[in-house]
């Protein structure tokens, strides 16, 4: 009877004994909540980038929606300066600081087309910093403002003397036009 009152009192030691199961599930739940929260964080970090992002977008998609150079010389010259004005804008948010490296985009007005002028940027991210979950797959991201774009001076007065029937003004005028806001 030896043998088996052994047996029982191994299999008493192994039911009674659980030394490090607390220590074990501790750590196996701990290392999963703190994965989690780095996941968590990550993904807050990519939000942050961004809306910082789509703010200097938006602040150039202002600026080309507002600026005019005054020139009179063509409309051309005037979109394209406001265009400069727009990139310049874009370029003093210091995203490089942030490890963003973004691509700016001016989408000029076309004649009788002005539906989608403004400004866009495209980046890329990483999805996660952990590749056991996200890998090393990059995501492209858009950030696009629409805004439109104002009439310039040029354009305000040539359609202001062709409704008034003085046809395109010239370069000199004797009158004051005044369309109050074109």
């Amino acid at each position: 009877m030896a043998p088996r009152d052994s047996l029982d009192q191994e299999r008493r030691i192994l039911q009674t004994d659980q030394k490090g199961q607390a220590s074990i599930e501790f750590i196996l739940t701990f290392a999963f909540g703190i994965g989690l929260s780095l996941l968590f964080v990550s993904l807050a970090i990519n939000m942050t980038r961004g809306y910082l992002v789509h703010y200097a977008n938006f602040m150039a998609s202002r600026t080309f929606l507002s600026y005019d150079s005054g020139s009179t010389n063509t409309v051309d010259a005037s979109i394209a300066s406001a265009a400069n004005r727009a990139r310049d804008t874009f370029n003093r948010y210091p995203l490089a600081s942030f490890d963003i490296e973004a691509i700016f985009k001016v989408n000029v007005p076309i004649e009788n087309a002005q539906a989608m002028s403004g400004s866009t940027a495209m980046f890329k991210e990483r999805t996660t910093p952990l590749n056991l979950v996200g890998g090393t797959n990059e995501a492209n991201f858009l950030s696009e403002s629409f805004l439109g774009k104002e009439p310039v001076r040029l354009q305000c007065i040539r359609s202001t003397c062709g409704a008034m029937g003085l046809g395109g003004c010239g370069s000199v005028m004797d009158v004051t036009v005044f369309d109050n806001g074109c």
